[in-house]
């Protein structure tokens, strides 16, 4: 009985360790992994909970001791679980706010320094979506203000800084220039140039007469002399004036001439030219010009008396002469017109004809060709009417000739520096010729000299005023000038001593015959660089044709004259070359002269190539303002105290020597007006720091936000991604756990179906039936 009871009750333990026990287990297990992935959960894994063996009847002795084994896992791991939950206190609170992530919000809403948001998180749903969209429409407005802050910001505005120094300036660097470039004796040895001013001068001459030929067209217009007539009668008179006769040397000559009216009379090019009659004209052998012209049925030989200089005489017969001069006995054999009653001194010779050599008779069959050669279209003078633009092209064509010349022969043509400066002196102290002067040939002006070139030397003025700066004699020789220089003076360049001078751009004209006071301003720039700014102090172009003088004006005529070698396959004579390798363009080569000109014409000149050249200015920079004055020299009671030239006999000395310096020299004078200087300096308009205050009143007048907002809001930042962290990790858990789980489902139901119940043996079939049921709950479990 109690065998049997004791049996009994051993076989129903062993069930109830069948059906409770593993369940138990197996709960108690994963639920220990869940908590606390520790390797002797591994372990414990790894060994099965009962070892099944051959049943033989009864009840195995394997069972009763696995019952005390499991009693004794199951205590184990109830024990473990309590020190896991203990250690996992930190877990299970960090778990706890990630399933309530909006209890950070409220928590941040509730002890942040912002104005605005602590009403967002009130329990009110009105209050809370007002003031939700009030705080939107803020942080709109915020945002736009923000944009237009930075906008501005990022302009980069720059303001001057002007500051007025009180102290000596560095005197700058001074270019002098003749403004006849060559010496006209020289040029006219070289055949090529000679050819040039050839060809100018019978356009020049064509198209005045042309001009004087249309209708009503005023021929002494054309060759600057005046047609007058008396105010209040009709009487012709003498069209020539004293302004006409000064320096003018007049004798007759034959000429082929068209007559309109016994008033007008045309000389003709053309021999063969319908209705040409002879005529005989003034001309001024002087200026090469012929006006006026009479048919030669006026004119008569007569003696005369009271001639001038000029070679001209009144009409002893006429009307307005008067009695002592028709009486007086020196006379000398004279031609007379009728028309205007004035004469000229008969020349000893026999009168000649007017430039016989440009006459030639053609046949009837055979007229004269008007083909334009390839020489005359390069020179372009065939398509210019004006007489000032055929003129300056000529002194373009001239430019490319003397290009073609070497250097040294350049500057031979031109004048040295003793021919050119006289007298020399700066700061009341004579000037020492060949260290002060340096050569600098310019293509336009020729030999040129700058004073006080050497940057290593600063020459500063101990006083203001024209008495203590630079002061220059210069003779021109005017004597000696081409016909196509206009004006006769000298050209002056202000400059600082690392720059190119460039007469022909910066440069002031002074004339002769006066002292041309230049006085002088300084202000130094102080400019920017990059992002306000693109100024440079290093910088300079690859390759540069003038060599170090960097300045934006060289910079950009470099850029030009690479692009006119690139395209044309020559460079622009009007700037140097970057080798010796390339070649200036052909003057009479049309090709070289039309590519040239187009270019030109296309890219605007060399200051427009911006999109192929980069050119900066420099960051700190000297201008010269000049303030120009004048006055006549010399005067008539000053001694020059130096050996005039030879002049004519008909002065006395005196009178020839201040002659002669009126029209040959010019005076120069450059100094100071006052020892200080302008220093103009470019600051930033609108700073970091400025950005920086107007970030912070506008975030602090649209939202309310400080820096320790913001610090709050990068903790509240933190805080949720501490959060995503660790729910991504007990995510990989879970994952990992679930997995684990599964797989020691699947064995403990293996064990299951293996083990016979303990003290019985199954029927057949009642331990698959019993296993199925068990697979289902456990299974059931397992994906619940």
């Amino acid at each position: 009985m109690s065998a049997r009871s004791s049996g009994s009750r051993s076989t129903s333990g062993a069930s109830r360790m069948t059906k409770e026990s593993p369940e138990r287990l197996v709960s108690a297990t994963a639920e220990s992994r869940r908590l606390v992935h520790e390797p002797e959960s591994m372990e414990s894994r790894s060994s099965p909970y009962i070892r099944p063996a051959p049943y033989s009847g009864g009840v195995h002795p394997h069972f009763e001791e696995e019952d005390d084994r499991s009693k004794l896992h199951a205590s184990t791991l109830y024990s473990e679980r309590r020190t896991s939950s203990r250690k996992s206190l930190r877990s299970q609170k960090i778990d706890y706010h990630a399933t309530t992530i909006k209890s950070l919000w409220f928590d941040f809403c509730a002890r942040t320094s912002s104005h605005g948001i602590p009403y967002v998180a009130t329990s009110s749903f009105f209050g809370r979506y007002v003031w939700a969209a009030l705080f939107m429409c803020m942080l709109m407005a915020f945002l736009l203000q923000t944009y237009w802050t930075m906008s501005e910001y990022l302009q980069y505005r720059t303001i001057i800084e002007m500051q007025l120094q009180f102290e000596a300036a560095a005197f700058p660097a001074a270019t002098v220039c003749n403004l006849n470039a060559f010496k006209y004796s020289e040029l006219i040895q070289y055949d090529e140039i000679k050819e040039g001013f050839d060809y100018w001068e019978r356009v020049i001459n064509a198209r005045m007469m042309s001009d004087s030929m249309k209708p009503g067209g005023d021929i002494l217009e054309a060759i600057s002399v005046r047609k007058k007539r008396a105010r209040y009668r009709e009487e012709l008179v003498f069209p020539i004036d004293d302004e006409d006769l000064e320096g003018a040397e007049y004798q007759p000559v034959f000429v082929r001439c068209t007559c309109m009216n016994m008033e007008q009379c045309v000389p003709n090019r053309n021999p063969l030219e319908v209705n040409a009659s002879i005529c005989m004209c003034f001309e001024d052998v002087t200026r090469g010009l012929i006006w006026p012209c009479y048919p030669t049925s006026v004119w008569t030989v007569k003696k005369c008396s009271g001639c001038s200089i000029s070679n001209t005489c009144p009409d002893p017969d006429g009307p307005n002469v008067s009695k002592q001069v028709a009486k007086n006995q020196n006379t000398l054999p004279c031609l007379c017109q009728s028309i205007s009653h004035h004469c000229m001194v008969h020349p000893k010779d026999e009168i000649r004809w007017w430039n016989p050599n440009n006459y030639t008779v053609y046949s009837v069959t055979d007229p004269p060709t008007t083909e334009i050669t390839e020489t005359e279209e390069a020179f372009g003078l065939s398509d210019l009417k004006d007489a000032g633009a055929i003129t300056t092209q000529t002194k373009e064509n001239l430019i490319f000739l003397v290009a073609a010349l070497p250097r040294d022969t350049r500057r031979n043509l031109s004048y040295t520096l003793n021919e050119f400066v006289l007298r020399c002196s700066f700061n009341s102290k004579d000037c020492s010729m060949e260290r002060d002067f340096k050569l600098h040939i310019d293509p336009e002006y020729g030999n040129c000299y700058t004073f006080n070139f050497n940057d290593s030397v600063e020459l500063k003025n101990s006083r203001a005023g024209p008495m203590y700066g630079l002061r220059l004699l210069l003779n021109v020789h005017q004597s000696d000038y081409m016909p196509t220089t206009e004006a006769a003076g000298v050209r002056l360049v202000v400059h600082e001593q690392d720059q190119e001078p460039f007469p022909d751009t910066f440069g002031y004209s002074a004339p002769t015959g006066f002292i041309s006071s230049f006085g002088l301003k300084t202000k130094e720039l102080h400019r920017l660089s990059a992002p306000w700014g693109n100024c440079s102090d290093t910088f300079r172009p690859v390759p540069y044709i003038y060599n170090e003088h960097y300045s934006p004006e060289g910079c950009h005529r470099n850029c030009f004259q690479l692009k006119v070698l690139e395209i044309c396959g020559c460079g622009d004579p009007r700037f140097p070359l970057p080798t010796e390798e390339h070649r200036h363009c052909n003057a009479k080569s049309r090709t070289d002269r039309q590519c040239l000109s187009n270019l030109t014409s296309d890219s605007g000149g060399y200051h427009h190539l911006h999109e192929q050249c980069e050119c900066r200015q420099p960051c700190h920079e000297k201008v010269f303002e000049t303030a120009y004055s004048a006055s006549a020299w010399p005067s008539i009671n000053f001694k020059i105290g130096t050996d005039c030239p030879a002049v004519s006999d008909i002065f006395n000395d005196t009178e020839a020597c201040t002659e002669y310096y009126r029209q040959n020299t010019a005076y120069i004078e450059i100094y100071y007006e006052q020892l200080n200087f302008e220093s103009l300096k470019e600051t930033a308009g609108y700073t970091l720091v400025n950005l920086f205050s107007d970030f912070g009143g506008n975030i602090g007048l649209w939202i309310g936000f400080s820096v320790i907002t913001f610090a709050e809001f990068f903790e509240l930042f933190c805080e949720i991604g501490k959060l995503m962290y660790i729910k991504g990790v007990i995510y990989v858990q879970k994952k990992i756990q679930r997995k684990e789980y599964k797989s020691s489902s699947l064995m403990h139901i293996d064990f299951l179906q293996r083990s016979p119940r303990k003290g019985t043996q199954p029927e057949p079939g009642e331990d698959e039936v019993s296993t199925n049921e068990s697979t289902k709950e456990l299974m059931s479990k397992s994906f619940n």
